[in-house]
Order: C-alpha cells, then structure tokens, then sequence
C-alpha cells in the first residue's frame, strides 16, 4: 500500500473496509490496473478473504462466492479511482503521487523504495497489504526482478565472487541500499540503520512480503494474466454483472492452465 500522509486525515487505512470508505469520502483512492495489475490485484484480494487463488484446488482459480465479493470490491473502487492514473503503471502512478495531490493512497502497488525518499517530490509512506480482518494476513501476490545469468555467459571465479559478494550482509545493508539501491535479504529489512534511511519502507512492509501469496507457475500462465487483467479493466468500464466475470476468468484460467507452450 502507498499513501500520501500528508493528504490522509489519520493513519493509514489497515483493513479493506477502510480502504473502502476512504474512497467513497475523498475519491482519491487509485487502484493499479494496467499491464498485468488488475489480475494480480484480484488474486492479492482474493488471498485477504482466505482463498489463495488456484491452491486449495489448482483447476479452479477461485470460488464464485470469493471471486464475486473481490469483483465487487475492485468495481466499486474502480468507478472512483481517478482517471488521470487509470492508465498508468504502479511506476507512473507513484510519479504522480509525488508530484500531485488527487491521488492519496493505492492499496495495491508493487513497492518501490526511492520514492520513499525521493529527490524531488513529496515522500510516499509504504505499508502493509490492506487485510479483511486485524490480524488477518495481508493479501499480496509476489513480484520482483532476481539475477539471471545468461547461458551464454562464461561462469569464472571472479563472477562468483561478485554474486556471492552481491547476496552478502554487507552489500545488501550497505552498499546496495547506500546506492538507492532495494535489497532482498531479510536481515537488511530488518535493520534499523536502512529502515531510518528510507522512511521504514522495509518495516512497515515486511509482513506483505513474508506472507505474499505466489502466482500460480504453470506454462500459459502469464498468457492468462494478461487477459485476465484486460477482462476486469472491460469489465469495470462496463459495470458487468459479477457472476458472469467470474465464470469467465475461470474459463480462461482453464484454457490456460492446459496450454502446452507459454512461460512459466
């Protein structure tokens, strides 16, 4: 979750119910749905209700009773979300959060810790996933870059020195987060050092990343995000009954799920 503090009347909302009624008080809640994220929001707010899409049952992506209550919920948001930012990759967004004050919170962005304490434009304060309930975990889905190697890369001793130097406590509490750098080992989200640097980025984050949920992995899956997130963004504007959405998205998810080529 992103906020603006300066434009909240109070903390930052903890629950989807809050989120909810902020929206409907000030309409400056923005939902991030371009590219890939309006899926990945659905599946972030169907895990806040207790059904980690696809992982009770890997054929069926969500119940209609969960499916519909998340469809609802995104709708409803998304018929206030601010126009200026509906087109707008969580990147943008967060540029035009620090540079404008029509928008005050996104409760689903992927974290992006420079524009905690940026160089120009005002500070984005990050938190939590929203959850259903105190307590409750909180809906995310995991996202981020890893390392790759190429297989057309040599291997030497001097590139393994560098990686494992790359992975090591010091690089990831120093270096890399003294470079503005975002780093990945837990003891560096932790530390209270890199936590004062970066507006508690890392702190008040945590428990999204320790608890996210992890996208279904098989071949045609990235295939199906992409219409999946194009079906809601059609569906919002169309103000579509959600039943029929949610059994939609499972026909696509089926389809997907036995596709034979696509990435994992």
């Amino acid at each position: 979750m992103a906020a603006r503090a300066d434009l909240l009347v109070g903390p930052a909302p903890v629950l989807w119910d809050e989120v909810l009624l902020l929206s409907q008080k000030t309409g400056k809640v923005a939902l991030s749905l371009a590219g890939p994220h309006a899926a990945l929001s659905f599946l972030s707010i169907a895990t806040a209700l207790g059904e980690p899409p696809a992982e009770r049952d890997p054929d069926i992506l969500v119940s209609e009773q969960v499916g519909t209550e998340v469809y609802d919920l995104m709708n409803e948001l998304a018929v206030r979300s601010p126009h200026v930012v509906r087109q707008k990759n969580p990147i943008s967004i967060l540029e035009h959060m620090a540079a404008h004050d029509d928008v005050a919170l996104v409760p689903l962005v992927y974290g992006y810790v420079n524009y905690a304490a940026p160089v120009s434009g005002r500070p984005i304060t990050f938190h939590n996933a929203p959850r259903l309930e105190p307590g409750d975990r909180p809906g995310s889905t995991l996202g981020g870059t890893g390392i790759g190697i190429s297989r057309r890369c040599e291997v030497t001793p001097a590139l393994k020195r560098h990686l494992l130097w790359l992975m090591s406590a010091d690089a990831q509490i120093g270096f890399i987060p003294c470079h503005e750098g975002q780093p990945s080992r837990r003891e560096a989200w932790h530390d209270a050092g890199v936590n004062a640097r970066w507006g508690r980025f890392y702190s008040n984050t945590v428990a999204t990343l320790e608890q996210a949920y992890v996208r279904p992995r098989h071949n045609g899956y990235i295939a199906f995000q992409s219409r999946a997130s194009a079906l809601l963004r059609e569906s919002f504007l169309e103000n579509a009954p959600a039943r029929g959405v949610i059994n939609r998205l499972q026909t696509l998810y089926a389809d997907h799920r036995g596709s034979k080529g696509g990435e994992r």
